[in-house]
């Protein structure tokens, strides 16, 4: 908890909270920023909510710490939070942040829109994550808002880390018991998962996934293997990456049309570590929309937290 005091500069925390990381920048307006910070994990859907609060007290006292300051509350504070933004979720969080005191106001949105107000010139586009989770925001010039995907780890995340490393192990455990045919010769994808499992040969890999400690997100973390397997065989790469830039065609498509945009111009930010280094996912999605009408124009968003800082800046003035 940061204790409040009495007079303090008008600053800013930008917070983005993900499935992998919570990343935090200390700022003042004009988004000049004074530290940074890093924690865990903050999906409080993934980790539970204490997990996920201490995630978040732990990158936002590192980022006062990194800029040399005291923790103090700030004027504004955005949040931008994976899997915690329905109504619900906002009850909940509204009691957390105003326990916290991190802020004297607080901005919670969903962390796609951190993408969408990083990464789309003039404010409105799609913004789309493809990391741990996969998610796709959007907002029209008129404030309209559209999502699709966001579902989680049970019953969404297609064209997502974890989505493309799952099924990718499927696809080893169908080879290993002759469900789908052996590779002739070298096995790089089961060669690579296997030793990054730490086990000798596929039928090992069962016990090291239904550990307890072996979660969602240690699964995504395989991704930088699947990827590796893929440029060693391009089969591998059509087989898992292909169908991931499909479905992410789906999700931006349909957050597209809900806001009235059939096809033409569109404006896209794009995050997510997955998405970013996938480059075979990311030509196939913008095929794919290229051929429903789309004149996709991609912004590629490295630091979504900065998002978060232009969005309290954004409530700042607007207050004032």
């Amino acid at each position: 908890m940061i204790a409040p005091t009495s007079r303090t500069p008008v600053r800013l925390l930008g917070v983005d909270g993900g499935g992998t990381a919570t990343e935090v920048w200390l700022a003042e307006p004009g988004c000049r920023v004074l530290g940074r910070g890093t924690s865990g994990p903050s999906n409080a859907k993934a980790v539970g909510l204490e997990a996920a609060r201490r995630a978040l007290d732990s990158a936002i006292l590192a980022a006062f710490d990194d800029a040399g300051l005291a923790p103090a509350p700030v004027a504004v504070a955005c949040l931008g939070l994976a899997g915690f933004d329905r109504p619900d979720d906002r009850k909940i969080l509204t009691g957390l942040v105003n326990e916290a005191r991190w802020a004297d106001r607080h901005v919670l949105v969903n962390d796609g829109d951190l993408v969408v107000a990083a990464g789309t010139p003039e404010g409105w586009g799609v913004g789309l994550i493809a990391g741990t989770g996969s998610i796709a925001v959007g907002r029209a010039p008129d404030g309209r808002t559209a999502r699709a995907g966001g579902w989680g780890h049970l019953i969404g995340d297609e064209g997502s880390a974890y989505g493309v490393v799952l099924d990718a192990l499927r696809w080893v455990a169908r080879r290993a018991d002759g469900r789908d045919p052996r590779p002739v010769g070298r096995d790089p994808l089961t060669e690579r998962l296997c030793a990054a499992l730490g086990v000798a040969e596929a039928s090992q890999i069962v016990t090291t996934l239904y550990s307890p400690e072996f979660d969602r997100a240690r699964i995504a973390s395989l991704a930088p293997e699947v990827l590796a397997a893929c440029a060693e065989v391009p089969e591998v790469g059509q087989r898992l990456l292909v169908p991931a830039g499909a479905a992410l065609v789906d999700t931006v498509a349909a957050v597209a049309r809900a806001l009235g945009w059939p096809s033409g111009v569109l404006p896209l930010a794009t995050a997510g570590g997955f998405l970013l280094s996938a480059t075979l996912v990311l030509q196939e999605m913008i095929d794919g929309l290229t051929r429903q009408g789309y004149q996709v124009a991609v912004t590629p968003v490295p630091d979504p937290v900065r998002g978060a800082v232009i969005l309290a800046e954004r409530r700042l003035a607007a207050d004032r």
